[in-house]
């Protein structure tokens, strides 16, 4: 990846962390079992996370192009915009559960979780002009959004049993059902993105003189960043039926981090390939 697209990579992973634990704190707060504690700890991190990606896209001197990569930069002052809405609706979802005013919290978080929505739908238009289309930019970010923030939240959410051994294991066990769905989408769309063809190959300053079934980071992606996080998903989830929670926890911390790499190795190879992954 050349240097050029690491602020781009750095804004999509922050964007897709931030909006996805939003809306998976959103869906357990609102589907209960977790503790108004761990949804001020989630609600306060997300404004950070969704801060961070402001402030990446703030310093971005957007141009028609990320290296050879064409994009539509449009929507990127749009983009910004709904990442503020995240960051302040956040922020105000936390200090509203913080004070008891739980309904009112969630408002605000409904509708930062719509402002999130938003910034996914255009950060896809604006990364779609090489891809095959809009489709396939959309669905790769939306089952990175939704893998980061299930594999975000659960991790989090498994340190409460640490300390407070009474807690429902069903919460836990439903974030590892929501995690495998989020995987299982992003193989179902790596699938099919990686066998349509694309509109325009990007020209990147240095490029890889191999196929994309050539380049060793597409084998990375799939099996660092989904296969592995898959089986680590299942042993999860099958420990929370053992009631193992801490067992539990520990195989969540090391799905985060194939998570991530994996996200990491999709944007790579999107900006030398146009393929989203």
């Amino acid at each position: 990846m050349n240097a050029e697209a690491l602020p781009y990579t750095l804004l999509l992973i922050m964007a897709e962390l931030s909006i996805g634990s939003l809306w998976i704190t959103l869906g357990s707060d609102l589907r209960g079992g977790v503790t108004r504690g761990f949804v001020m700890t989630m609600a306060l991190s997300v404004a950070i996370a969704a801060g961070l990606a402001y402030w990446t896209a703030s310093g971005i001197a957007i141009g028609k192009e990320i290296d050879g990569y064409r994009i539509d930069a449009g929507p990127f002052d749009d983009i910004k915009r709904a990442l503020m809405v995240v960051v302040v609706t956040s922020a105000v979802y936390m200090f509203c559960v913080f004070m008891g005013w739980d309904p009112i919290g969630r408002l605000f978080g409904i509708a930062g979780s719509v402002a999130g929505v938003l910034a996914v739908v255009l950060l896809a238009v604006l990364l779609a002009p090489p891809t095959w289309g809009f489709p396939g930019s959309f669905l790769a970010l939306l089952g990175g959004t939704v893998a980061l923030g299930a594999v975000s939240v659960s991790m989090v959410w498994g340190h409460w049993y640490l300390t407070e051994g009474a807690l429902p294991s069903w919460p836990l066990r439903d974030l590892d059902v929501v995690l495998l769905a989020a995987l299982g989408l992003q193989v179902a769309v790596l699938a099919v993105n990686l066998f349509i063809p694309v509109r325009e190959t990007p020209t990147p300053s240095n490029p890889i003189d191999v196929s994309i079934f050539a380049n060793p980071a597409l084998y990375l992606r799939i099996g660092v960043g989904l296969v592995f996080p898959i089986i680590l998903g299942v042993l999860s989830y099958k420990t929370t039926q053992m009631k193992a929670m801490q067992s539990a926890t520990g195989l969540l911390y090391i799905a985060m981090g194939a998570v991530f790499c994996g996200e990491v190795l999709a944007k790579g190879l999107l900006f030398l390939t146009g393929k989203p992954l």
